[in-house]
């Protein structure tokens, strides 16, 4: 009774709000680096004789997860966590665990593989269009995998490694019998028009006037050219032999002028022989 600072605070019958004294000048208040809140101290703070009595409480929190959650005042993100800047409460959505969470792709920094990759989260199945290109070249949705709008950029390997009637659309019945990739004749936009074909040998059409079509030469409806007149193979008469009027004196020696240009008589670039 002899001495005011001999005091011994007891919070029994306190009227008003804790902010009313703990506001640093009647009493202890918040410190700088204290979480930004609204809420009054008891919300928190559970014993009115130490301030490390806590029980956290989101109620009152006036500003972005990350002011807090910044691997300083509390649990911010690990090294991996998936890149993004969106705050905390875009996913997570209890504010007492970090597993309840609904993802967003709002704010994602970086491409898609970042995440995609089968580790942080699905990446592409063993049985995948090989590509290179980003998940939303194709995928339009960040639901669903099936909203495909397919694009050829950043596609590798040959075509049929994917164009084999199960991936994806492969050569029907009757199909030109060939080794040759698609895009050697059709383009990636659709199936028709057919490209004309560049041979890589020979010399198509040769002499001939006009380009032929491919069944006059590919008569088995494949790379392989089935010799009318197989002695004369790849000259005239490798198919012209035959054309010649029996009887005339001049084709007599047939071998030695199969070539029916260089026998002198024969313009191949004319229409009439």
């Amino acid at each position: 009774t002899s001495n005011w600072l001999n005091v011994r605070f007891v919070h029994g019958n306190v009227a008003g709000t804790c902010s009313t004294c703990h506001n640093g000048v009647t009493a202890t208040g918040k410190h700088a680096s204290h979480i930004l809140t609204s809420a009054q101290c008891d919300v928190c703070h559970t014993s009115t004789s130490d301030w490390n009595s806590v029980n956290f409480s989101h109620s009152g929190i006036t500003t972005g997860c990350s002011n807090c959650h910044n691997g300083t005042l509390a649990t911010g993100k690990p090294g991996n966590h998936i890149p993004t800047t969106e705050e905390c409460n875009v996913c997570h959505l209890s504010t007492s665990e970090w597993l309840n969470v609904r993802f967003s792709h709002s704010g994602v920094a970086g491409t898609c593989s970042n995440c995609h990759n089968g580790n942080f989260a699905t990446g592409k199945p063993a049985d995948h269009v090989p590509t290179t290109a980003q998940c939303d070249n194709c995928h339009t949705s960040t639901t669903t995998w099936t909203a495909v709008t397919f694009d050829h950029t950043g596609v590798t390997g040959n075509c049929d490694a994917c164009h084999n009637g199960t991936t994806a659309t492969g050569k029907p019945n009757g199909h030109f019998v060939t080794t040759v990739q698609c895009n050697n004749c059709h383009t990636t936009n659709g199936w028709l028009p057919v490209t004309n074909y560049s041979h890589t040998s020979g010399n198509y059409p040769g002499d001939h006037r006009a380009n032929l079509a491919c069944n006059d030469c590919h008569t088995s409806n494949s790379e392989t050219i089935p010799w009318r007149y197989p002695t004369y193979a790849n000259t005239c008469a490798g198919c012209h032999a035959g054309d010649y009027v029996p009887g005339e004196d001049d084709h007599r020696g047939l071998s030695r002028d199969a070539n029916c240009g260089e026998s002198g008589c024969h313009r191949v670039s004319s229409r009439e022989w």
